[in-house]
């Protein structure tokens, strides 16, 4: 019987030592590390920074991501000769992305380059030729006037002689029918003066015409050959490749070549739950780190807060919108994660404790200040909290000391 009920009080003290052994261990791993129970620290000021975390993602901005193709003219397919860049690549703005076949619009321009040549050269020759064909018609002109002048005051002088009995009637019958003839032919070379001037003008207007008619030829199939070449816009990455050389392609907007990402335009979207929203605002410093580069801390700050609600597993975000700042913008890929601190408040001489120095209970929170019959908790309340610190409202002041727990 006494075997037994020592048997029993040993098996009751080893329970209690393990519960205690294990409340001591709980106790040491709630500490933070480098810190024994019963040390002590002093109320201290320091700049305390109120942050909210959440994930980010890096997506485009609207204007970010730029579809390019070939602008030809409408139901005109043609055939991608040269396209030798893939997902990926950089390109600099001015550099040649693709190349269409335009052989046939090449032989096309040549030929009406040569017809213009010749409209030219015939234009050319009559106004040239123009002038000297006028002078001429007006000197056989002048040379008709001068006969029906001379004509004329030979009949006037007849007629005046005949009156007085000075001439015969068939002198002066003679002399009107030259003054008829004369004012005959004059009337018909005067005709032909302004038959070929009006010859001239309507061969030269022709010629005009045929020969902006070939301009304005030449000039479309300029275009269309300068539409068969496509450059970058600005500096670029190539995001997608929709069409590939040797392939027909059209000005269809909905067949594009290319997609290209403007790296400049990268953006962060902050996903912030519905619980911290109220204290993101616009202009606030926002620093983070990318899943891709650990190592490197970046920043920006927040441009634009979207109204529309996301919801994911049940709990409502909203997106912040966070600008990069631009000389770290080079690490930024498409779709990359992100663990962002947003920086919601700021306070430059807080009164502030390691938040191993303070504890809980039902009603408030607490500290350990040494006592003369031990240590005493002291009530006090607290603001603030950030990486491992506390801010100390009311009940200790600056140099005061606390007693780790």
């Amino acid at each position: 019987m006494w075997r037994s009920l020592v048997i029993t009080c040993l098996l009751v003290l080893a329970a209690v030592g393990g519960w205690f052994g294990r409340g001591w261990l709980g106790e040491s791993q709630r500490r933070a590390p480098g810190t024994e129970a019963g040390e002590t620290v002093r109320v201290a000021r320091e700049r305390m920074v109120q942050s909210v975390k959440a994930r980010g993602i890096v997506k485009p901005a609207p204007n970010a991501l730029v579809r390019v193709g070939f602008p030809m003219p409408k139901d005109v397919a043609r055939r991608i000769s040269r396209l030798p860049f893939v997902e990926g690549d950089e390109v600099k703005a001015g550099q040649e992305l693709a190349v269409l076949d335009h052989e046939d619009l090449t032989a096309s321009l040549e030929q009406l380059k040569a017809e213009a040549a010749v409209f030219q050269r015939r234009l050319e020759g009559l106004r040239l030729l123009e002038p000297l064909e006028v002078r001429q018609a007006e000197a056989v002109r002048e040379e008709r006037k001068a006969q029906l002048d001379h004509a004329k005051s030979t009949q006037e002088r007849l007629f005046a002689a005949a009156s007085r009995s000075a001439a015969s009637a068939q002198a002066l019958e003679t002399a009107t029918n030259d003054l008829a003839a004369a004012q005959a032919k004059f009337e018909q070379v005067t005709v032909n003066v302004d038959q070929v001037r009006a010859k001239f003008r309507s061969d030269i207007a022709t010629l005009e015409a045929q020969l902006e008619q070939a301009k304005a030829a030449i000039q479309n199939i300029e275009v269309q050959v300068r539409w068969s070449t496509i450059y970058a816009p600005f500096d670029a990455r190539v995001f997608a490749i929709h069409q590939h050389q040797g392939e027909l392609t059209s000005n269809l907007p909905s067949n594009p070549v290319m997609t290209l990402l403007d790296p400049k335009q990268l953006q962060l979207h902050v996903y912030v739950d519905e619980a911290d929203f109220g204290r993101i605002q616009l202009g606030q410093s926002v620093t983070f780190r990318l899943d891709a580069h650990p190592d490197r801390m970046l920043n920006g700050q927040i441009i634009r807060l979207l109204p529309q609600p996301i919801l994911q597993e049940n709990v409502v975000y909203y997106l912040a919108v966070v600008e990069v700042e631009e000389e770290q913008r080079s690490l930024l890929r498409s779709d990359m994660t992100a663990l962002v601190h947003v920086e919601a408040g700021e306070k430059e001489a807080a009164l502030t404790l390691p938040l191993a120095a303070v504890h809980s209970r039902p009603d408030g929170w607490y500290v350990m200040r040494r006592g003369p019959a031990g240590p005493v908790d002291t009530p006090v309340r607290v603001g603030w909290r950030d990486e491992g610190r506390v801010e100390i409202i009311e009940g200790l002041s600056e140099g005061e000391e606390v007693m780790l727990e």
